[in-house]
């Protein structure tokens, strides 16, 4: 296993392009909303603070709404008031994969098109990222 990325700020990107050919970002769209992967544009809700808890779990931070952390609720993930929400970010030969600290659930999306949610899931091929570090 090798280190997840090192805070700082990024746009997560799906590995699996749209059938467009489209690269897919994870947006923030407001508390307790789903997040969902839209078209790259580079918006500020594209924008995400990785804040290292320790043991190679991270918290994820809306750029938006730097109160709230990324959370899991009710098979998808939202955008909860900060309460040490964290996740395992995990390196493998196919990109990061986003887990709960027992890696037993990932995030993912169910198609790679425009405004997918991004759920909650058993592994699999489209539950992998890239973290794009913005300067």
């Amino acid at each position: 296993m090798t280190k997840p990325p090192v805070p700082g700020t990024y746009v997560i990107v799906n590995r699996a392009l749209s059938l467009n050919n489209e690269r897919l970002a994870i947006t923030y769209n407001g508390l307790d909303q789903p997040f969902t992967v839209n078209i790259k544009t580079g918006s500020s809700r594209q924008l995400w603070i990785v804040q290292d808890h320790g043991h190679n779990t991270r918290s994820l931070v809306p750029v938006d709404a730097t109160d709230l952390q990324a959370a899991r609720d009710a098979g998808c993930v939202t955008a909860l008031p900060a309460h040490n929400y964290v996740w395992t970010i995990i390196k493998t030969d196919s990109g990061f994969s986003i887990q709960d600290d027992v890696g037993t659930v990932f995030w993912g999306v169910a198609d790679a098109v425009d405004n997918a949610p991004v759920t909650i899931e058993p592994d699999n091929e489209k539950h992998r990222w890239s973290f794009e570090q913005v300067q």
